[in-house]
C-alpha cells in the first residue's frame, strides 16, 4: 500500500510539472505579404494560436516536441526546415508533413485581420483573436476559443468545448461531439450542436436557427429580435420569458409560437435539459 500512494504521490507529481519531452526545438520566421492573404495551418498533434498583427506580414513561431517514443533528433529536424509554404498570399503551414508519431507542434501566428483562414489540429486547442474572415476551425480533441471573427465561421471538435464572438454578420456552424457552445454577438443563420453539454446563444437571426444537445440545457438571449420559434425538451422544461403570438403549441416541454412578429426558424432541441428563452 505505501508503495502505490508512493507511485500516485509521484505521478501527481509528473503531471503537475507537466509533461516531460526528450526533445524540443523551435523556430521564428516572419513572411512579407501583399493584399488578402489565404492561410491553412495544421498540426497532427499541438495548439494552435492566432491573433491579429501587421496587414503586410505573417510572424510565424514554433516549438517541436517528441516525447520519448519518438525520435530524438525529429524534432530538431522538422524547426530547422520548417514546414512553411508559400506562393505569393497563399500560405500553407504544417501540409508538408505527414504520418509523425509522437511529435507536437504548436504554433503562434500573427496575421492581418482580412486572412482567410483554415485552422486544423488533430488534438489540441485552437485559439484566435481577431484573425478570419469565413474562417474554418477543426479539432479532433481540444477547445476552441475565438474572439473578434468577421463574417462567416465553422468550429468543429470532436470532445471540448466552443466560445466565439462574432464581429460582423456571417452564417455560422458549431460542433461539438463533447462539450459545452458558447456564441455571442451573432447575426446570421446558425447551427449548434453538442452530443453532451449545453448551450448558449445571443444575437440575432437573419437566416433559420437549429440548437440541439443531446443532454444539456439551452439558453438563447435574443433581445428585439423577431423570429418563429420551435423548442422541445424531452425531459426538463421550457421557458420563454418574450410574449408569444401565434402560439401552436404551448406546454411544459413544448413550445411553438412567433416572437416579436415572427421572422426566421430558431428550431430548439434536447433530449434532456431545460431551455430558456431571454
Amino acid at each position: 500500500m505505501k508503495r502505490l500512494i508512493a507511485l500516485a504521490a509521484l505521478l501527481t507529481l509528473w503531471f503537475s510539472l507537466g509533461r516531460a519531452w526528450a526533445a524540443e526545438a523551435t523556430f521564428d520566421r516572419v513572411l512579407t505579404v501583399n493584399g488578402k492573404v489565404d492561410l491553412k495551418v495544421e498540426t497532427s498533434a499541438g495548439i494552435i494560436r492566432l491573433t491579429r498583427g501587421s496587414d503586410s506580414r505573417l510572424h510565424i513561431f514554433g516549438r517541436v516536441r517528441s516525447d520519448w517514443g519518438g525520435s530524438s533528433g525529429k524534432a530538431a529536424e522538422i524547426a530547422s526546415h520548417p514546414p512553411i509554404e508559400q506562393t505569393g498570399n497563399i500560405v500553407r503551414i504544417g501540409a508538408s508533413l505527414h504520418d509523425l508519431h509522437n511529435i507536437w507542434i504548436d504554433y503562434e501566428i500573427e496575421a492581418p485581420a482580412g486572412t482567410i483562414l483554415d485552422a486544423e489540429t488533430g488534438s489540441g486547442d485552437i485559439n484566435d483573436d481577431g484573425v478570419g474572415v469565413d474562417s474554418k476551425f477543426s479539432t479532433g480533441s481540444g477547445s476552441i476559443h475565438l474572439t473578434g471573427l468577421t463574417g462567416a465561421f465553422s468550429a468543429e471538435t470532436g470532445s471540448g468545448s466552443i466560445y466565439a464572438e462574432q464581429t460582423s454578420s456571417g452564417d455560422v456552424k458549431a460542433e461539438t461531439g463533447s462539450g459545452s457552445i458558447e456564441l455571442r454577438n451573432l447575426n446570421g443563420a446558425l447551427k449548434a450542436e453538442t452530443g453532451s453539454g449545453s448551450i448558449k446563444v445571443a444575437g440575432t437571426p437573419t437566416g433559420p436557427w437549429k440548437l440541439g444537445t443531446g443532454a444539456g440545457s439551452v439558453e438563447f438571449w435574443s433581445g428585439n429580435a423577431g423570429f418563429t420559434l420551435e423548442a422541445e425538451t424531452g425531459m426538463g422544461s421550457v421557458q420563454v420569458d418574450r410574449q408569444i403570438s401565434s402560439t401552436q403549441e404551448q406546454s411544459r416541454k413544448e413550445v411553438k409560437g412567433k416572437i416579436g412578429g415572427g421572422g426566421p426558424l430558431v428550431k430548439i432541441e434536447t433530449g434532456m435539459g431545460s431551455i430558456h428563452i431571454h
